[in-house]
């Protein structure tokens, strides 16, 4: 198998083969003590991309929280020209239920069993754009609803039925565009996550195509 984990032996997780240094980066390129100096911090890989640390399990993207994703846009699979950070957080849907008894209860218990990660997407120009004219229109919307609401509260004592249903059409408007802007801006998400391992969707098919399959039942 590639990426160093030349077998699966007992051990259920790949991430244990081939890990070098504890504590280390395992998927982090060699050091050459006699290169030339260059910047420290986050620097895409440029040349070939490597896809050490990911896999495909279906239409979900798997990957080790150290893994570095490469200069491929993982929405359209095409050259990737710039990342985009995002913090993700996830716990197991059937916390949700605790709403039902009360929601600072399910606050309280979400924020201590979540698990979280902090990943660089790369996006090609087109998804770059794409997602500020989501963007845009979120807010627009937003800002819209803003205006319909305040424009209903100074015709409200007028004795008429229109500036009530403004009032009401605004909030649903602004509820609205609020979720498409969450929705449609955040490219991926996480189907799962564990202390090591993320499950992204929203992941191009043909990005997936490139991986080796998922093969570990963690």
């Amino acid at each position: 198998m590639r990426y160093g984990f030349s077998t699966m032996g007992a051990s259920p997780d790949p991430f244990k083969f081939g890990v070098g240094a504890a504590g280390g980066n395992p998927f982090a390129e060699e050091i050459n003590p006699y290169a030339a100096p260059r910047e420290t911090g986050y620097m895409p890989t440029t040349g070939v991309p490597g896809f050490a640390g990911l896999w495909r399990q279906g239409s979900v993207l798997v990957m080790h929280k150290m893994a570095p994703l490469p200069n491929v846009c993982l929405k359209s699979n095409q050259p990737a020209t710039g990342r985009l950070k995002r913090s993700l957080s996830w716990h197991h849907p059937a916390i949700y239920l605790l709403i039902l008894l009360h929601l600072f209860i399910y606050i309280v218990v979400a924020l201590i069993v979540r698990k979280t990660a902090t990943i660089q997407i790369a996006l090609s120009d087109e998804w770059l754009a794409r997602r500020r004219r989501r963007m845009l229109i979120a807010w627009g919307l937003i800002l819209l609803s803003v205006g319909l609401f305040v424009g209903g509260l100074f015709h409200v004592d007028q004795g008429q039925v229109w500036p009530a249903l403004l009032i009401i059409f605004s909030i649903f408007l602004f509820l609205g565009a609020a979720i498409y802007g969450l929705m449609s801006c955040r490219m991926v998400w996480p189907q799962r996550m564990t202390g090591d391992y993320i499950w992204l969707k929203g992941v191009n098919n043909s990005f997936l195509d490139r991986l080796e399959p998922w093969q570990w039942n963690l």
